[in-house]
């Protein structure tokens, strides 16, 4: 095996990226030679450890190590899971010597990292990513962290792996609601700074399961590649990095308002790329064409492009929660080209606003592309805080809780809504997970077989968010009518709450001016004709 390797160039922090099949041998190479006196620690999850545990152990072998398996889901990416990786390392009589082992998907990546960067103040880590969206974005670049219940990634280091092995075999073990999530991250890098990959992408379209192995395996490099470019110039995000941010502003929004573990994280950043587009084009940077091919693109893919179970009010206010935030803006990627992006420092009140119509308008594109969604369209807003969107005939006010929607899927799919024809990549001979279709063809990374049609994708319900702390938020930003009518809304279901009472009360005529102000301004515009909007 002569694995492909990209090195990223940071000085010191620099390390290689090693592409591969089988790359296990290296790893193991690469861990005699680079910690031979070390202990190695593996931190990985239940549902990798059940199907690679004893490889893991095998691969190691005359090495000490040890090996922790956590529970797996976004909604274990917490300080309570670093705690027990923290645990881990020191039973395990860890030293700055030793080296920690990402052995698994993203949150995996991030927590193993995070655990690595501050224990002991900071311990060796390397990346082995086993999922596509892992391979192509988390793994490189040296961001890790957590989450808070206040938003995603809030607690989180700098902290660049020692080397990354990214071996495509891993893929084999994958379901196609994972392999699809990871495409949004390749997507991303293609809008943001490869217009080959972008074109590529377009031509593959809905098939890009049936992409070839070789041409495969480019497509990875190309979205790895260009992160890495992107980190050497900017490691620690405080200029160019921030178009890697692309379809995250809202995406990470859509994540935290159903709960971490509703939405896959590529599924939400989907979703995120499609409305920031939109976003784009009302403010003037995106073109309608380049909305118009991704939308399509997202949907040949088989994303879904709206949670309808999540409120606007919910979404909103985790925009506020953005890590991204500079005071009460938020720098804001827009595509302006295939290609090509603008950071633009957007007010959170102006992306507020905007998010009715940007739903309407997923809806009306949605429902053009033949997937089963009422049709939408938005209706001038009649103040700052308006939350109405039309439905057909019907107009409808945007609540903090809204039933529960099943995604836009395509119709064409019937029964088994929203799913795609497996994507299986050929094993090596030797590989004990491969997951082949008979009759593939040895050079052939990528077989595309029928399979009998799966249930749709479920997303469970979103939860209510009208709270006090809710309310803080968006009073310190300077809305304070909205932040008023939460509370008042949260006192109607629950006149007993004290803390929403004594919220009321400290702040008891604060906002009198701007109300008596709305009341003369809504005045004259009765008596004059005028039009507010």
């Amino acid at each position: 095996m002569n694995p492909e390797t990209l090195t990223v160039a940071l000085g010191d922090r620099s390390y290689d990226i090693f592409f591969g099949r089988g790359i296990y041998s290296l790893f193991q190479e690469w861990i005699c030679r680079f910690y031979p006196d070390g202990t190695v620690h593996v931190v990985t999850d239940r549902n990798v450890a059940s199907i690679y545990g004893d490889d893991i152990n095998r691969w190691l072998s005359g090495i000490p190590h040890d090996v922790l398996a956590l529970p797996p889901g976004e909604e274990h990416k917490s300080f309570e899971t670093v705690r027990e990786i923290y645990g881990f390392l020191a039973r395990g009589d860890a030293g700055r010597d030793s080296l920690v082992v990402a052995f698994g998907g993203g949150v995996v990546g991030d927590l193993a990292g995070f655990a690595a960067a501050t224990y002991l103040r900071g311990v060796s880590c390397i990346q082995i990513p086993t999922t596509l969206l892992s391979q192509v974005d988390s793994s490189v670049g040296g961001k890790t962290g957590f989450n808070l219940p206040e938003g995603k990634n809030l607690v989180g280091a700098f902290h660049q792996p020692r080397a990354v092995f990214i071996d495509d075999a891993f893929l084999l073990t994958l379901d196609d609601r994972n392999l699809r999530a990871g495409m949004a991250e390749v997507v991303k890098c293609a809008l943001a700074g490869d217009a080959e990959l972008w074109d590529r992408l377009l031509a593959v379209g809905g098939k890009w399961k049936a992409i070839s192995g070789e041409e495969w395996r480019w497509v990875v490099r190309r979205a790895v590649a260009f992160k890495a470019s992107v980190v050497e110039k900017d490691e620690r995000e405080t200029s160019l990095r921030r178009i890697l941010n692309l379809g995250h502003t809202i995406g990470h929004a859509m994540e935290k308002s159903g709960g971490y573990g509703r939405l896959l994280h590529g599924e939400a950043v989907a979703m995120g790329l499609a409305w920031e587009a939109i976003l784009g084009m009302k403010l003037g940077v995106t073109g309608e064409e380049m909305v118009d091919d991704l939308v399509s693109l997202l949907i040949g893919m088989g994303f879904p492009l709206d949670d309808p179970g999540v409120a606007l009010t919910s979404i909103a206010a985790s925009i506020g929660m953005d890590k991204k935030r500079m005071a009460a803006d938020v720098d804001l990627p827009l595509i302006a080209a295939p290609g090509r992006c603008e950071l633009r420092r957007v007010p959170l009140a102006e992306i507020r606003r905007e998010l009715p119509g940007i739903r309407a308008e997923i809806r009306e594109r949605s429902i053009a592309k033949d997937l089963n969604v009422p049709a939408g369209n938005g209706i001038p807003e009649e103040s700052p805080v308006s939350n109405l969107v039309q439905v057909g005939d019907e107009v409808y006010e945007i609540r903090a809780v809204e039933m529960s929607v099943s995604p836009a899927v395509p119709a064409e799919a019937g029964p088994g809504v929203g799913q795609e024809r497996a994507m299986e990549i050929e094993p090596e001979p030797e590989s004990e997970h491969a997951e082949v279709s008979a009759g593939s063809e040895p050079d052939q990374a990528v077989a595309v077989e029928s399979e009998p049609e799966e249930a749709p994708l479920e997303i469970p319900v979103a939860p209510a968010v009208r709270t006090v702390t809710l309310a803080d938020l968006y009073w310190s930003q300077g809305e304070l009518s909205t932040a008023r009518r939460i509370v008042e809304e949260l006192l109607r279901d629950e006149p007993a709450n004290l803390r929403a009472r004594a919220w009321l009360a400290a702040r008891k005529g604060d906002d009198l001016v701007e109300a008596e102000l709305l009341g003369f301004l809504e005045t004259m515009a009765k008596e004059y004709g005028y039009d507010l909007s």
